[in-house]
């Protein structure tokens, strides 16, 4: 089936020239005017009042940050032992007028952390004008000196110099190499010999029935027991992790050769025990030495330099 159109008799009539049929463009811009680009004016009143209320907020806030009303009144210290209070304050960067606003809590908490004392921080504000802080502090664990040194310092568990102290104070005491006293921030042993040397002395009564009055570790890395009744044990070089590790069998062979007929550790004249093998320990006891003669008139005593073997 075929549909045809159809027709009008009414002519029809092109609304739409083509561009053949439009008039040229004669003066006429191919760009838009200016005018058409200008962003719509702003009234000067709106400027005026957009201008004061910047003003003011720059004016409120100064006030906030300099004014009286957050300003810090009271510091709370929580946790702090061989600090005080106010120590602790100032050690944050904290002033007694400064606004609580201009606080830098994670600057104030890396300061704390830079204090020898100090393991762990916590700043928090509090409105209006409270701050709160929360410290643990390191806890010492030795005491150590230098040789013949006198000088006691504190070491934490990390073997780094906490301060000075007059008394051990029921601490492990701990004879380091001859040399300059330690200084305040000083790492003067491995921290891991350190942890054994604590664990030593906390096992040595359950282990032999002796108490640990002592260690000394000389400058070549040798380590000596002074038991409390007075005899020493060897246990030679402590340098490597391997050496920290054989200290448990070294341990083990003072406990096998106790008892039995075998070596009092209560005896009076029990000299010193080496273990530095510990497949086969040594045992030595004190005997009567005679008196050594004397040096002829003018005789000039030679210094014999100790050696590390």
């Amino acid at each position: 089936m075929k549909f045809r159109r159809r027709r009008s008799l009414v002519p029809r009539f092109n609304r739409r020239p083509g561009i053949e049929r439009t008039q040229p463009l004669k003066g006429q811009p191919w760009t838009r005017s200016e005018r058409t680009l200008k962003e719509p004016d702003v009234p000067f009143r709106w400027r005026a009042l957009a201008i004061a209320a910047a003003g003011f907020e720059c004016l409120l806030l100064g006030w906030l940050w300099l004014g009286p009303v957050f300003a810090i009144r009271s510091v709370q210290v929580v946790g702090a032992q061989h600090l005080s209070a106010v120590q602790v304050a100032s050690a944050a960067g904290l002033a007694s007028e400064q606004s609580l606003i201009a606080v830098d809590v994670n600057g104030s908490r890396q300061k704390l952390l830079n204090q020898l004392w100090i393991r762990s921080a916590d700043v928090q504000l509090q409105l209006p004008s409270t701050v709160v802080i929360t410290v643990s502090e390191w806890q010492p664990v030795a005491a150590y000196h230098s040789g013949k040194s006198a000088k006691l310092f504190l070491l934490s568990d990390e073997a780094v110099v906490l301060g000075a102290t007059s008394s051990s104070d029921q601490l492990l005491v701990i004879q380091g190499p001859a040399g300059a006293d330690a200084h305040l921030g000083q790492e003067v042993l491995d921290p891991v010999l350190l942890t054994a040397l604590v664990n030593i002395q906390r096992d040595l009564p359950a282990l032999l029935g002796q108490e640990v009055a002592s260690f000394i570790f000389d400058s070549c890395g040798d380590l000596t027991l002074i038991a409390k009744r007075g005899w020493k044990a060897y246990f030679g070089r402590v340098l490597t992790p391997e050496e920290f590790s054989a200290l448990s069998d070294k341990l083990s062979a003072l406990k096998a050769i106790s008892g039995n007929g075998n070596v009092d550790y209560n005896a009076s004249n029990l000299d010193y025990v080496n273990v530095m093998n510990p497949a086969e320990p040594a045992v030595a006891y004190k005997t009567a030495l005679s008196p050594s003669p004397s040096p002829p008139p003018g005789a000039t005593p030679s210094a014999t330099p100790a050696a590390c073997a």
